[in-house]
């Protein structure tokens, strides 16, 4: 959505001369504006998705913050808002708590000050949606600042970041901010494109280059002379095909297959990739000179998982998207269903929580989405995260498939054994007076099979005699467990210390003896 299309305005004030002046100066500006005195309106508009600026007074703000579906808080997203105060207001922080106004303006109103701050959101709404980087996290912002530092100086810049994370919309924002917007951004995956077709799509060929080069084709660096070219999956690039981009970022020339002659092309390269290029370099998979040659610029495109805060703002804005685009109404998440989208690792990065938004738009019969909802559609979610089951407080592995999460348990589980037969193995060596003597046979002896008679044995399970007060050692363990819980109130970290035993030991025995 460009910056021209934010448009529309909603008027709370109880005011009428301040209403009509308000109005007057936005329509001049361009904006469409809804006039009321009342905070009423404002859920349904804010559902429909027909605001993007609130301007509200002192006494709506303060029946807003009071209202029980507190409508500027609860359903505002990315809207932009300015609060009218008088002085004496400015100290009341109940006010605006849980809100993030664009401006506090002063009462009784000021139009230069309007105006200017109407110029603030139009610039910085701008910069926001044109890059489609969404998110008021620190990452974001020095991303942003980045391109708009960047995208006008025509040098070749490595985007780098996991599959997902939105490298994309890097390279769509630094082509927009450079002087090569109006010329034609073309992107190639690397990937893709089979080993023996890779540098005729890059470089084109003449008539007769190779067996099936039945016409002169043109290649996209000369199609795409004056703009840019984005190398997706870079580091999937062929050596051969790694000399020949190199030659072009060192004389802007490219030469068609099957040709001596060489064309002049002035394009600026733009190159992403998840892999570790360094490591690939290392291997002797990717050349090192191009690898510097592509790095004068690199950005690094953080994972989801890394700036949570911003998950909210991108799911009101896919949601916003998808109502728009498959026609059904908006979704609601609860408290407990956005918790569960901050703590989870998304492997799959943004695209993962727009598809996962998607899915909940079409299929959601109920619009207010809990939950459940959301654990069925997440990949390696535990249900009894959310079940309220009595093994909800084991540990999960969230963002991993269960023969993944089985694996990586069994695995601990194999190292807790280990260390306890080192453990024993260290008592035993320790205390060798407590080692029973091996019985000696002499070279004539009969063999052990026919003396099993004289061996008397006591099975270590046995249920102990009437009387005798010895217990196993599982129920003298189980025993100190459940004492352990009981004297930490049942915090299983501060049992742990207490026993001196791991936290992974400690669940699992808990579980074993149904503690």
């Amino acid at each position: 959505m460009a910056a021209a299309s934010r448009k529309d305005a909603l008027i709370i004030t109880a005011d009428p001369d301040m209403g009509q002046t308000l109005r007057s100066e936005l329509e001049a500006q361009g904006w469409k504006t809804i006039l009321t005195n009342s905070v009423g309106p404002v859920p349904k508009l804010l559902r429909r998705g027909d605001v993007d600026l609130i301007l509200v007074d002192e006494a709506n703000l303060s029946r807003a913050v009071s209202h029980p579906d507190r409508p500027l808080v609860s359903g505002a997203g990315d809207v932009s808002l300015l609060v009218f105060l008088t002085p004496e207001k400015r100290q009341d922080r109940t006010l605006l708590q849980g809100l993030e106004p664009r401006a506090i303006l002063d009462l009784p109103m000021d139009a230069e000050q309007v105006r200017q701050a109407l110029r603030r959101i139009t610039d910085q709404s701008a910069s926001a949606v044109d890059t489609d980087l969404l998110g008021n996290s620190e990452a974001i912002r020095r991303i942003r600042e980045t391109i708009r530092q960047v995208g006008p100086v025509p040098v070749s810049v490595l985007i780098t970041g996991e599959s997902g994370s939105g490298k994309n919309m890097v390279v769509q924002a630094l082509h927009r901010y450079s002087a090569r917007a109006d010329a034609r951004l073309i992107t190639v995956n690397c990937g893709a494109i089979p080993e023996t077709l890779l540098e005729s799509e890059l470089f084109g060929h003449e008539k007769g280059a190779f067996t099936d080069a039945r016409t002169r084709r043109q290649g996209i660096f000369e199609a795409a002379d004056g703009g840019t070219v984005f190398l997706d999956e870079i580091g999937e690039m062929t050596l051969s095909a790694q000399v020949r981009l190199l030659q072009v970022l060192d004389t802007r020339e490219i030469t068609r297959l099957g040709s001596t002659h060489p064309l002049s092309v002035d394009v600026r390269v733009l190159a992403a990739t998840n892999q570790d290029l360094e490591q690939a370099v290392n291997q002797g998979r990717f050349r090192s000179d191009l690898y510097h040659r592509l790095k004068v610029v690199e950005l690094r495109v953080p994972p989801l998982r890394s700036h949570p805060e911003d998950i909210p703002v991108l799911v009101d804005h896919f949601i916003q998207i998808y109502r728009k685009e498959h026609g059904v109404p908006p979704i609601e998440l609860d408290a407990r269903a956005m918790d569960i989208l901050l703590n989870y690792r998304w492997p799959g990065n943004i695209r993962e929580l727009r598809n996962l938004v998607e899915r909940l738009m079409v299929l959601s019969v109920n619009r207010r989405i809990g939950p459940a909802d959301i654990t069925q559609h997440l990949d390696g979610m535990d249900p009894s995260q959310v079940s309220g089951r009595a093994d909800s407080n084991l540990p999960v592995q969230v963002g991993k498939t269960p023969e993944e999460s089985q694996r990586d348990l069994l695995y601990w589980a194999v190292l807790e054994v280990a260390k306890d037969i080192k453990e024993l193995k260290a008592y035993l060596m320790e205390n060798p007076a407590n080692l029973p003597s091996l019985p000696v046979y002499s070279q004539g002896a009969p063999p052990v099979a026919d003396r099993v008679a004289e061996v008397e044995y006591t099975e270590a399970d046995a249920a102990p005699s009437p009387g005798d007060d010895v217990k196993s050692l599982r129920e003298v363990e189980r025993e100190t467990i459940a004492r352990a819980l009981r004297a930490t109130g049942g915090h299983r970290k501060r049992t742990a210390a207490l026993l001196d035993m791991p936290e992974r030991t400690l669940y699992r025995k808990i579980q074993q003896y149904g503690l």
